[in-house]
């Protein structure tokens, strides 16, 4: 059964009924890709800051943007206590910014945040891009079946990057350094994984991150896509 995750201002929901409001991309995706009818089954689900809530829906009625829907079943899903972050320097290519999101998003990420380093050559957050990886992680969620859309940011500057680190216990990934896979794991604070740019840290990045601690990632050179998600992997499951 598709599912479909809907920002919580255009759903409203009352006794066993569950409307949606200015949708017209679901409808669109509802009658010209699925071919769904009248009576078909659907999941929606939905967050506010503490848990989502997903619901099986049989479609009643629909316009050119909203539907209603006879609710089946619901399921409420919370949050975990324990929050875990990804800090990766922009990547030299936006189509590696979006596999990032997109792969983060499948195996259960909660936040992802890109920053500017020092060799970074992409400088600038383009809304229109940020609009991009936004309907990115909405597909990857619904793909998956995960419960929680990502927060996606994009830090500007070092105070915005050191308010964001200050009270995580956060790590950074290399090769060929001395592992810290045990302390963290007895760390109460939030987890934040680092991923570093294209060339390696500057001495002036690494500077922002005085306490960090560094693990050993892997035997061979990653490329930052691919150690933002082994990285990503191996922190959720610690």
């Amino acid at each position: 059964m598709q599912l479909f995750h809907i920002d919580a201002d255009k759903v409203r929901v009352k006794w066993n009924n569950l409307e949606l409001y200015s949708v017209p991309e679901l409808l669109s995706q509802l009658r010209k890709v699925l071919r769904m009818k009248k009576w078909d089954k659907i999941w929606i689900q939905f967050s506010d800051s503490k848990w989502t809530t997903r619901y099986e829906l049989s479609i009643q009625n629909w316009t050119d943007k909203d539907l209603s829907g006879e609710i089946i079943s619901s399921q409420t899903f919370s949050f975990p206590e324990k929050n875990i972050s990804m800090l990766i320097a922009m990547p030299n290519k936006r189509e590696k910014a979006e596999l990032i999101v997109q792969k983060l998003t499948e195996i259960w990420i909660q936040n992802i945040n890109f920053r500017v380093s020092e060799h970074s050559i992409i400088r600038q957050w383009n809304e229109k891009k940020a609009e991009r990886l936004d309907k990115i992680s909405h597909e990857a969620v619904e793909q998956s079946r995960w419960t929680q859309l990502p927060e996606i940011r994009f830090l500007k500057s070092e105070n915005e990057l050191k308010d964001f680190v200050n009270w995580k216990n956060v790590i950074i990934a290399n090769m060929n350094w001395i592992p810290y896979w045990e302390l963290a794991k007895n760390e109460s604070n939030d987890l934040c994984g680092v991923i570093w740019p294209e060339g390696w840290f500057s001495e002036k990045d690494l500077k922002l991150f005085d306490n960090a601690k560094i693990v050993d990632l892997w035997e061979n050179v990653l490329r930052i896509e691919t150690a933002s998600i082994v990285l990503w992997w191996l922190l959720k499951n610690m």
